[in-house]
């Protein structure tokens, strides 16, 4: 760091030169500042170095100088603001589809359980296939709103599906005495958006394949059949009856009525009916409704959710069949079903009975 000594002229103005020195007092003061300032002049050569120091954007002169600004960046003028995208995503009014009808392959529907079913077995898997929409049912309620998923738009379902007619052909291959299958299938499935909901229109058809087998058992399709005699009436009518508690089933062990087989077959046919109605129509209906499709990816998204809908209803007529028994003859479905023949296998077991006692009977005598 340099340091100033005091030129003469400010030591000629301190108090010293105020107070009344001697001469030789004056004489040396003089000598001293002239070395001094000797002095000072030898030091101001010498040249100093300090470290460098950060210096800000501008340099400073002096104590009272202004910074030296940088000159200022103009901003980029900034892009012509453009009119906002439309989504393909975005469903509008008009858009609409088809995909192909939804079938159940046979054997794959709910199958009504085989009379020598054990009760170890009645809790096994189901043989079903693997498994938002406005249904077109004929029960509709409120839809749910929609769902956005990181931009992607899916609108609710709406269903319009409707119920087809009962169809029961006939001829399945089965075990004896016979089955009935639910095997429904979606025809005419179509989808279109409308006011940011999707609906999906389709017919549901409730299909119940059946068929019967005799087990080796000998048919017996009337009374007064010829297989009926005075000799064996007996144990046919025994066949034949109704048994003493639920589910009333016939015996069968040789003779069977195969009409009657055919009529309890049938009757799982329509009770399957009767709860696709009261039931099974309003299962769709929520199935669907509880599922949303994207306009980008409509026939994909309405294809799965009408085969879950499939799935759904025939797992659940499942369950509405069984309804809590352990095996077949505790099955509520089959216990529906028996109790619709019983009044017939009594009928027929009574007139079994008749036919076999007049045949008995010895011949009236002549005139």
């Amino acid at each position: 760091m340099q340091t100033f000594a005091p030129g003469p002229k400010q030591l000629q103005n301190t108090t010293i030169s105020k107070r009344s020195a001697s001469a030789a007092v004056a004489r040396h003061l003089q000598n001293s500042a002239s070395e001094l300032s000797h002095l000072n002049r030898s030091f101001s050569d010498i040249p100093i170095h300090a470290p460098a120091r950060r210096q800000p954007a501008y340099s400073k002169r002096d104590a009272n100088a202004e910074p030296e600004l940088q000159p200022e960046i103009a901003p980029a003028p900034a892009p012509p603001e453009a009119a906002p995208a439309v989504s393909s995503l975005e469903p509008q009014a008009g858009i609409s589809g088809t995909i192909p009808d939804i079938m159940t392959p046979p054997g794959e529907g709910k199958n009504t359980a085989p009379e020598s079913e054990a009760a170890e077995k009645a809790d096994g898997p189901m043989p079903v296939g693997a498994t938002p929409v406005v249904a077109n049912i004929h029960l509709n309620s409120s839809p749910p709103t929609a769902v956005h998923d990181e931009g992607n738009k899916t609108d609710a379902v709406i269903s319009g599906v409707t119920q087809g007619a009962l169809s029961q052909p006939g001829g399945k291959a089965v075990d004896p005495f016979g089955a009935e299958s639910y095997e429904p299938s979606f025809t005419g499935v179509a989808w279109a958006f409308a006011s940011g909901k999707c609906t999906i229109s389709a017919t549901f058809n409730p299909i119940c394949p059946w068929g019967t087998a005799s087990g080796g058992c000998t048919d017996v399709p009337s009374a007064t059949a010829p297989v009926v005699t005075k000799d064996n009436w007996s144990a046919i009518k025994d066949d034949l009856k109704p048994g003493a508690s639920s589910p009333f089933k016939s015996k069968r062990d040789k003779y069977y009525s195969q009409t009657l087989v055919e009529r309890h077959e049938k009757f799982h046919g329509t009770d399957d009916n009767g709860w696709t109605t009261s039931s099974g129509m309003g299962i769709i209906k929520a199935q669907l409704e509880a599922g949303s499709v994207a306009a980008a990816s409509a026939n994909a998204d309405v294809t799965a959710l009408v085969e879950a809908a499939r799935v759904k209803v025939i797992a659940e007529n499942l369950k509405w069949y069984k309804g809590g028994g352990a095996a077949h003859d505790s099955y509520a479905g089959e216990i529906r079903a028996y109790a619709d023949g019983k009044p017939e296998y009594q009928k027929l077991a009574d007139g079994v009975e008749k036919q076999g006692k007049a045949l008995a009977a010895p011949p009236a005598p002549g005139p």
